[in-house]
């Protein structure tokens, strides 16, 4: 036995943690109540693939008692993990552009009005002085400019020859949730005009930062490549909009609408709040090509079960056309 056969697991089919060979993995599914089309493809998803991390898919193949459904095979499971990748993939090209128009419009606003040095950037003075989180923002924001300034190739080349680091270069190195918290502890008229650049939907500033949260943390799911695809956000979601109207949309006992606040459909309605008329129709297209594909090709869930899964409505395309 070589060490390539040995991967570590952690889930909560095992009393207790240890090590397992890829064919006592391969026995253990077995046991489970869980089928195995092709053993040999198996054992090749195993080599390259982690374990725990599909697995972290089963449960759209489990009955409400905790076991499987009938005739679930693990190539079912790993044919969902492979399409949230894609689903990753898809919504994270969004959030990056989003992401630098943001990083753009915030430079261009804060060095025209306050100053690109370091001082300016750090000078509570140039922020709202009223906000909580200005204190804690300042202080993540003077560690991230030390802490990763060091590992920065262009910053190093400023600081190497020049006498100063600019904003713009900067802004290589900080974290779309960084800028984010720079936008929401921004003074009003700073808010104000940054909203404007970033779209021209009638929302004010404060749920523009509410939506931005909620995109940081997609990209940070998207990044560390964890499930994006039953994503529910912990906090509070965003506020109803035009286009939730549009939709026959879930409903709480009081009537109120509670899908498309703080999942899939409101990381896209936040997202078309941001993007051109032409990237979020991009983005629509392909995620509608993604589950006709995966229902007419590699799936064993049909359309209306993972749009369930996903948190879409059926008709979530019509988005685009809003």
């Amino acid at each position: 036995m070589s060490f390539s056969d040995i991967i570590i697991t952690g889930d909560d089919y095992m009393s207790e943690k240890t090590f397992l060979t890829i064919d006592e993995l391969i026995n253990n599914i077995k046991s489970k109540n869980i089928n195995i089309k092709n053993e040999n493809n198996v054992r090749n998803i195993l080599e390259t693939n982690n374990y725990y991390f599909i697995m972290g898919y089963k449960f759209a193949f489990k009955n409400i008692d905790g076991t499987y459904k009938d005739n679930t095979s693990f190539e079912d499971i790993y044919s969902l993990y492979i399409f949230d990748k894609m689903l990753k993939l898809i919504v994270l090209d969004s959030i990056l552009e989003i992401e630098q128009k943001l990083k753009t419009i915030y430079i261009n606003n804060y060095c025209y009005r306050y100053g690109f040095k370091v001082n300016d950037i750090l000078n509570s003075n140039n922020y709202n002085l009223s906000n909580n989180y200005l204190s804690d923002t300042l202080s993540n924001l003077d560690k991230q400019l030390n802490d990763f300034g060091n590992k920065n190739k262009a910053v190093m080349f400023y600081r190497n020859n020049h006498s100063f680091i600019p904003l713009w270069v900067y802004m290589k190195i900080l974290s779309f949730g960084m800028i984010r918290d720079m936008f929401y502890v921004s003074k009003t008229n700073d808010k104000d005009y940054m909203k404007k650049k970033l779209t021209s939907e009638k929302i004010n500033s404060n749920e523009v930062a509410n939506m931005l949260r909620l995109l940081v943390r997609v990209r940070n799911i998207c990044c560390h490549d964890d499930i994006l695809l039953s994503f529910i956000d912990d906090k509070l979601g965003i506020k109803t909009t035009k286009y939730h109207n549009e939709f026959n949309l879930k409903k709480d006992k009081n009537n109120n609408i509670i899908q498309g606040k703080k999942d899939l459909f409101a990381i896209l309605i936040s997202i078309k709040i941001f993007s051109s008329k032409n990237k979020f129709n991009i983005l629509i297209d392909n995620l509608s090509d993604l589950i006709t594909k995966y229902d007419e090709e590699i799936g064993s869930l049909n359309r209306n079960q993972l749009l369930s899964i996903i948190h879409l409505p059926e008709n979530f395309e019509k988005l685009k056309d809003l």
